[in-house]
């Protein structure tokens, strides 16, 4: 038991590895999976007929079975020592000169194995010798006499099959059929029959049979048997008969002949015709032998002798109903005749032998008989009458095929073309390659070589020089497009490959059937317009009549110059208009991009060029194709690869900006069955380059290869599934290795991939349900970041840079951006279909509503109603989707994808909808304003109480006047000054004539808003003045110093023009304040306060102003201006 499972483990471990190595060479060669299991069984079956083999040799070997093949080549050499000296025998018959020989089989049953012939008294002859040759008589003996020769085969040789089929090869040889023997003689004891030995006589006659029948089947003719019945002597009265006819007759001795020629014997299987014939044989000698020289006991025992022999009847019955009994597998057999012979004493003590008996007289009357005779002249006449009837109709049937070729009568005469070409046509199709008009093909050629000659004279041409036939094709040639170049050089193929074919004499069925030669390239022009196969062979005879292999040799030259004239070969790869190019379109209907790729880069355009090259190729002949366009045909694979790559990489820039509709719910789950339209794509382009190994594969492809089989990867529990998943899980691994990919290096790839494939699932699960399909769209535009949408976008980036991270081929990042289009087409579907479904809504709940309600309101009463539908509209179906600023509606998006709303629905929003209105009545402006309105009242209550304070605190500053001086001009000079506070509440002033002089000034904030500076001189005054709210501050921040250069230009225009005149530049004016910090720090305090309450009181003007506009949907009437479609909804493809 353990010995079983050890070897069922090891035959499954063989398998498995064995299925390993060959799906490893099944994915570096690029095979599919059907063939990797067909190459695998193929070796398992090789590897169990091997060891089938190799047990059956040992069990050969340890059996000792080998012994048996040791005997059956020493019975080998002894067959061919038997046919050898079958065939020396055979060779002495039939030798010439000598006429033919009769030559008998002689067989039957002997004592002690020894030959029925072996005291025979006759000279046995062999090359006019005594046959001398010592042999052990165990199977086949000649025996050479003056006028027969006899084949004796022991009755040994049925008892071993080697032995019989052996002597059975030999007498089927073909000079043995020449010369078949002339019959089978039986020798059977009388002994035999009278002791009726039944179990002897049954095997001896089936024995017989059997060799009888295979010797008739390999010589196809059956051959007479003939039955002797020896030792008759110990049957009372024949001794007596026969020595009495050998004195009465002089004879050697008398033999008792009886044949077989009853009709019936066949079908009764007995001996009763051919006993009473012998008898009756028998009873004539008697007649003529009986005289009264013999006593009365000796005439008793001859009368009774014939009767005797109905003891051998039954015995012969036994034999004869074995020996011809009817079987489906062999004809019927009989007996030809039976002979009666004994030995008798003759003269002088001398005996008679049987072997004498049956050489001297038996086989002479044998061979004499009319079984013999009647046989050899039915065989002889029938073989030479079929013979002749055969000739004889084969020449007369001959004659009339050969007189219906042509079907000419007398007296017609026709030298038409059509004619000619039939009666040429019928030769080369019917007669020349067809043996039934042999006898009279002379007579056929003549007038085949007739009738073209007859077709050269009637035919009226002339013949083009070489010179101006390649003169005027390379013209055609350089003036014609790529493609046309290509079907001028095909052509020039085609034409070298029919002058070919007519230098060989082809037949013009055949040279009809090839593209024919161009007519710029034909030698003959005929004047007259005649059929094409007309032309056909007058070419023919042209081109094998004047120099045709030269004419052959010069095109061929201009072949390669054509081939040659462009380095590119842009003429051989040039488009096809018979083969399709492969569209944008044929994957994306909806697509208006005119990308393509030529037809020609395809699979059915590879077998066109290919079948270009051969046909040039055959128009070289045995020439040598040029070997750079052989190299360029053989690098094909490398530019079908390129453009491949262009390809793709133009329809990735035809789809990046791509948008689709609504998509049917087919559409939808091909997405996640790998049916979409990017994996058709893909997959063709997996296809057509299917055949390119991966040996010869740029990076690029081996890259993509490993991306389309990660991209037909599906998350599905089946099993089926699982191990497809599997297999391509492994080659994306075995390839990666092979190209030393970091695919790979972990198994975040396929986690990643798997995470991928699950959110494209839920994302299209989620589209597919109608209900939740707008609440998707409306979460991925607030960026949820729970939303299976944005998880999609997500997860797809994440899965690109996983596996992507190290590309640097651009047609790989194409790639990805075509696969990503489709979780685009997933997201315009998704919004399409909720842009369908707020239109709806927006039809459903505005204007439905406006349409389905009373009309006895006033129309600002229902322009108030629509408006409030228009509020719930845009607060319920669009929430999410649209959004309403200030500055107008903005259409919310995700991926740069948004609802498209119409331009008309945008506009009408914008100028009747106010942002307010879509907020809570709390939430909203212009309750938002009243409120802040009352805060602002307030607040400047409060602030005029506190700056009302701030006003009525006074602040007193003690002023030291000094001299005035000008500088720099000390011709003029002030004579004093006067400085002027100007309040509210009074003013303040001190007067100084350039003394030290000093007054009291009060000031309070807000309340004093100038304060002036009079310059004294003596025919004129000056001015300097500080206004506003700030004069008094800016006074003491200019004098802070106790002096300051009041410059001319700061002067009032009067007062400036009289110290321009008089060349003042500027006027240094002298005053000494006491301590300000504290009037300062009021100052700053109170202009606070000011500027807060300049703040609220915008702010109350600005509110106010709010609250007394009207709302916008007051302003005008627009209820007119209601659209009806506000979203572009289309038609869902089917």
């Amino acid at each position: 038991m353990l010995k079983k499972t050890f070897s069922l483990f090891l035959w499954f471990f063989v398998s498995v590895f064995v299925l390993s190595v060959c799906y490893v060479i099944g994915v570096f060669r690029n095979w599919t999976d059907t063939t990797t299991a067909l190459y695998w069984i193929s070796v398992i079956l090789v590897t169990l007929s091997f060891k089938f083999i190799m047990d059956c040799i040992h069990n050969y070997f340890s059996a000792g079975k080998y012994r048996n093949f040791l005997k059956s080549f020493s019975r080998k050499k002894r067959a061919l020592t038997l046919d050898s000296y079958f065939k020396k025998g055979l060779n002495i018959i039939s030798k010439r000169g000598r006429g033919e020989v009769p030559w008998f089989l002689l067989t039957g049953d002997s004592e002690k194995n020894n030959s029925l012939l072996e005291d025979i008294n006759l000279p046995v002859f062999h090359r006019n010798c005594v046959n001398s040759t010592p042999q052990q008589f165990r199977t086949i003996r000649w025996w050479f006499f003056r006028d027969l020769s006899v084949l004796e085969l022991s009755g040994k040789i049925y008892d071993n099959p080697g032995v019989i089929n052996s002597v059975i090869s030999s007498l089927s040889a073909r000079k043995c059929k020449k010369q078949p023997p002339r019959g089978v003689v039986l020798v059977i004891s009388a002994d035999k029959l009278i002791n009726h030995d039944y179990t002897y006589i049954r095997t001896l006659s089936q024995k017989t049979r059997s060799f009888v029948e295979q010797l008739s089947l390999h010589l196809h003719h059956n051959i007479p048997v003939f039955i002797v019945i020896s030792g008759c002597e110990h049957i009372s009265g024949y001794s007596v008969l026969a020595q009495k006819i050998y004195q009465k007759h002089e004879k050697w001795h008398p033999v008792f002949w009886a044949t077989n020629k009853s009709g019936t014997n066949a079908s009764e299987y007995d001996s009763s015709y051919i006993l009473s014939s012998l008898r009756s044989n028998i009873m004539a000698s008697i007649c003529h032998a009986l005289d009264d020289s013999l006593s009365d006991k000796e005439k008793n025992d001859i009368l009774q002798f014939p009767d005797r022999l109905k003891g051998l009847k039954y015995s012969l019955d036994i034999f004869i109903s074995t020996f011809c009994i009817e079987n489906v597998f062999f004809s019927q057999t009989e007996i030809a005749g039976i002979c009666l012979s004994g030995e008798l004493m003759g003269e002088k003590d001398k005996n008679c032998i049987f072997a004498d008996i049956l050489i001297s007289e038996i086989l002479p009357q044998i061979h004499d008989s009319d079984v013999i005779h009647v046989n050899k002249q039915r065989v002889n006449v029938s073989f030479k009458s079929v013979i002749a009837m055969t000739a004889l109709c084969f020449v007369g049937y001959s004659g009339y095929c050969s007189y219906n070729v042509y079907n000419i009568r007398h007296g017609s005469v026709d030298t038409s073309h059509a004619f000619l070409t039939e009666q040429i046509s019928k030769y080369e199709d019917k007669v020349r390659s067809n043996m039934r008009y042999f006898p009279f093909k002379p007579a056929l050629d003549d007038k085949y070589l007739f009738f073209r000659e007859s077709l050269h004279k009637t035919t009226r041409f002339d013949i083009s020089p070489v010179s101006w036939r390649v003169t005027e094709y390379k013209k055609n040639f350089m003036q014609a497009s790529p493609s046309g170049k290509r079907e001028l050089i095909l052509s020039l193929s085609s034409s070298l490959i029919s002058w070919d074919k007519m230098m060989k004499d082809e037949s013009l069925s055949d040279l009809a059937k090839s593209p024919g030669i161009h007519e710029l390239l034909k030698i003959t022009r005929p004047h007259d317009k005649i059929s094409s196969i007309a032309s056909l062979a007058v070419e023919r005879d042209e081109i094998q009549k004047n120099n045709g292999i030269e004419n052959i040799y010069v095109f061929r030259n201009l072949l390669t110059e054509l081939v040659q004239s462009d380095p590119s070969y842009s003429w051989f790869v040039s488009e096809d208009v018979n083969i399709p190019a492969v569209r944008i379109t044929d994957f994306w209907e909806d697509e208006n991009s005119s990308v393509y790729l030529s037809g020609i880069w395809t699979q059915p355009g590879q077998n066109k060029l290919h079948q270009w090259y051969e046909t040039i190729k055959e128009a070289y002949g045995r020439d040598t194709v040029p070997e750079a366009f052989s190299s360029f045909v053989l690098y094909l694979d490398e530019s079908r690869q390129e453009h491949f790559r262009q390809f793709i990489m133009s329809v990735a820039r035809a789809r990046k900006d791509s948008h689709s509709g609504l998509m049917n719910p087919l559409q939808l789950t091909n997405i996640i069955h790998n049916r979409s339209s990017e994996h058709r794509f893909f997959q063709f382009v997996d296809d057509e380059l299917h055949n390119i190994p991966t040996s010869s594969a740029q990076d690029w492809l081996s890259e993509f290869r490993l991306l389309n089989h990660l991209f037909s990867l599906k998350v599905d529990n089946g099993m089926k599934r699982q191990i497809e998943q599997f297999d391509l899980m492994l080659r994306i691994y075995l390839i990666s290795v092979l190209n030393n990919s970091q695919m790979n290096r972990t198994l975040t790839h396929v986690t990643t991939w798997r995470s991928w494939q699950n959110a494209l699932r839920n994302a299209v699960n989620s589209v597919l349900h109608t209900a939740s399909s707008v609440e998707l769209i409306r979460n991925a535009m607030r960026s949820d970041p729970e939303n299976k949408l944005v998880i999609l976008f997500d997860e797809f980036e994440k899965v690109r840079s996983v596996i992507n991270s190290n590309n640097r081929e651009p047609v790989i990042d194409s790639v990805w951006d075509i696969y990503e289009r489709q979780i685009y087409q997933l997201l315009d579907h998704a919004v399409t279909y909720t842009g369908c479904w707020v239109g709806e809504q927006w039809r459903n709940s505005v204007l439905g509503r406006f349409n389905s309600g009373k009309h006895n309101l006033s129309y600002s009463e229902m322009q108030g109603k629509v408006y409030k539908d228009i509020i719930g509209f845009l607060k319920g179906p669009s929430n999410g989707v649209l959004a309403l600023d200030p500055d107008g509606v903005r259409l919310l998006s995700f991926r740069e994808r948004s609802i498209p709303f119409s331009p008309s629905f945008i506009t009408f929003i914008n100028d009747i909808v106010s942002p307010d209105d879509l907020l809570d009545v709390w939430l909203r402006e212009r309750t938002q304003n009243k409120d802040e309105l009352i805060n602002v009242q307030g607040q400047l209550d409060l602030l005029n109480q506190t700056l009302q304070n701030a006003e009525s605190q006074p602040y007193r500053v003690t002023i030291d006047s000094a001299p005035a001086t000008i500088p720099d001009n000390p011709r003029v000079k002030p004579t004093g000054t006067t400085l002027t506070l100007e309040c509210k509440t009074g003013n303040s002033s001190i007067r100084s004539m350039n003394f030290a002089d000093s007054g009291i000034f009060t000031w309070y904030p807000g309340s004093c808003h100038s304060v002036r500076i009079d310059i004294l001189f003596p025919n004129f005054s000056a001015t300097y003045k500080f206004t506003g709210e700030t004069a008094w501050i800016d006074f003491i921040n200019k004098f802070s110093d106790g002096e300051s250069e009041l410059m001319t230009k700061d002067f009032s225009p009067e007062s400036r023009n009289f110290l321009e005149s008089m060349g003042i530049k500027g006027i240094l004016v002298r005053y000494k304040l006491s301590d300000t910090g504290n009037l300062s720090q009021a100052y700053i305090e109170w202009e606070q306060l000011k500027q807060e309450k300049d703040k609220l009181k915008d702010l109350q003007v600005n509110l106010s102003n709010k609250l007394l506009t009207t709302h916008s949907w007051e302003k005008s009437a627009w209820i007119s201006r209601l659209p009806g479609n506000i979203t572009i909804c289309p038609v869902v493809q089917e």
